[in-house]
């Protein structure tokens, strides 16, 4: 796919088909991950792929902290349900804590998880960003055994549906401060 049609054809998918992404499919997703740019090199990122069943339990988590936390106006059951209906799972995380790094890494992170989003479109998947699994960070982290990284986000991969109008997006002068 060309890459201005793979740039404006990347959405967050949050409704999927229910096929099964192939797990070559994943490692290509990784692999275009470990290759985005990163601050002195360091690419600080780490993935754990979940089972299903890491996966699941994740997305029960959510469901039971939403019934809990009514009165919060969050979207967590809405990424709890999105979990549901994807096929693969990945937790991103950050193996620096420290200054001075932290800012760069973020930046770098936020490029390697860009770069995941595009190559899912290049492989006709979509996905989507969690950052709700924030709010269960710890319990997450003790459930996958992770200790000593920063939990960055979920990320979400299947064979989307989209079935809702896409976004408008502000006009480039809007963006620019000078």
């Amino acid at each position: 796919m060309e890459f201005d049609l793979i740039v404006k054809s990347r959405r967050s998918a949050r409704n999927f088909t229910g096929e099964h992404v192939d797990n070559k499919d994943i490692e290509k997703i990784l692999y275009s991950a470990s290759l985005a740019p990163s601050a002195k090199n360091r690419q600080p990122w780490k993935f754990y792929v979940l089972s299903d069943e890491q996966k699941q339990y994740i997305m029960n988590m959510l469901f039971e902290w939403d019934k809990q936390n009514r009165k919060e106006r969050t979207s967590v059951k809405g990424t709890a349900e999105q979990i549901e209906v994807a096929d693969k799972m990945i937790m991103i995380y950050s193996d620096t804590k420290k200054e001075p790094y932290k800012k760069p890494d973020y930046i770098s992170l936020g490029c390697a998880i860009e770069n995941m989003s595009l190559e899912a479109v290049n492989l006709g998947l979509g996905s989507c960003i969690l950052c709700d699994t924030l709010y269960i960070d710890k319990e997450i982290d003790d459930y996958l055994g992770v200790q000593d990284l920063e939990q960055i986000c979920g990320f979400i991969i299947g064979k989307p549906i989209y079935n809702y109008p896409k976004k408008a997006r502000k006009d480039l002068k809007e963006l620019l401060i000078n």
